[in-house]
């Protein structure tokens, strides 16, 4: 049976996308944007002297302290501050203060270069789909050279600049070998980064036993130690198997609950 659009409803539809792009159209290209990037889910504000309004969400590249990189937009502080789009500077820097102060991941140190295109993307998407292989190519590096270390992840910038090997040693090691291994095979800067059970859940895991994504994924920042102290005044079970997350420790719901 076809179905035909009421006419009511054309017309409705037709003053909303009106609406919409009147208020588009009344909105100033923000000055700096707020933006989350990298595997670790770091956040900076960046300065942006373009003409484009990019909503929430919008892919952006820009230029960090690692390199050229694909963010993504979360807000704008800019004078459209209130129209649901953007914050203030002062609430921006406020929640930073509240979600761990000093230790918040927070940068300002690059700039916005352009809203991501459709090269950007596709680019993007490649690496994504070689990061597996890079990853088990270091694991057979480190393998070959005798590493103690695990190779938990890999990170290719979209710049080319470098490649972060994130990964996990019992003690302090001698990466050199593996490095210029890495770097005469890629041709291109390699970055290791030390990371430990939590940043490692941070960068593999995906759904916790609640049915949400991980906590430490999703929204935590700042990684603090979880006492047993705060099970008890919830009166959770004291069983480890039961209140251990996917890194094996507590739950970091534990501590900001309690």
């Amino acid at each position: 049976m076809p179905i035909f659009p009421l006419p009511q409803f054309e017309a409705d539809l037709k003053e909303q996308q009106e609406a919409d792009r009147k208020a588009y159209e009344a909105l100033k290209a923000p000055k700096t944007m707020v933006i989350r990037f990298g595997s670790m889910k770091l956040v900076g504000e960046f300065p942006y002297d373009g003409t484009a309004k990019p909503g929430c969400g919008s892919k952006i590249v820009v230029r960090t302290h690692r390199g050229t990189e694909i963010g993504e937009m979360l807000t704008s502080t800019c004078p459209n501050s209130g129209c649901s789009k953007s914050v203030s500077r002062k609430e921006m820097l406020q929640y930073i203060d509240n979600s761990g102060g000093r230790d918040y991941p927070f940068f300002t140190d690059g700039r916005v270069l352009r809203v991501a295109t459709m090269e950007d993307m596709d680019k993007q998407a490649k690496l994504e789909q070689s990061r597996h292989e890079l990853k088990m190519n270091a694991r057979m590096h480190a393998e070959r050279i005798g590493l103690p270390a695990k190779i938990v992840d890999s990170e290719p910038l979209l710049g080319g600049e470098r490649i972060m090997f994130y990964y996990m040693a019992e003690d302090r090691i001698d990466l050199r070998e593996l490095i210029d291994a890495l770097a005469a095979e890629h041709k291109t800067r390699i970055e290791m980064k030390p990371v430990g059970a939590r940043d490692e859940a941070r960068l593999t895991a995906d759904y916790e036993k609640c049915g949400q994504h991980c906590c430490c994924k999703n929204f935590l920042k700042v990684l603090k130690p979880v006492s047993m102290k705060s099970a008890k005044d919830q009166k959770a079970t004291l069983d480890p198997l039961k209140i251990s997350g996917r890194c094996g420790r507590l739950m970091c719901c534990l501590r900001y609950e309690d």
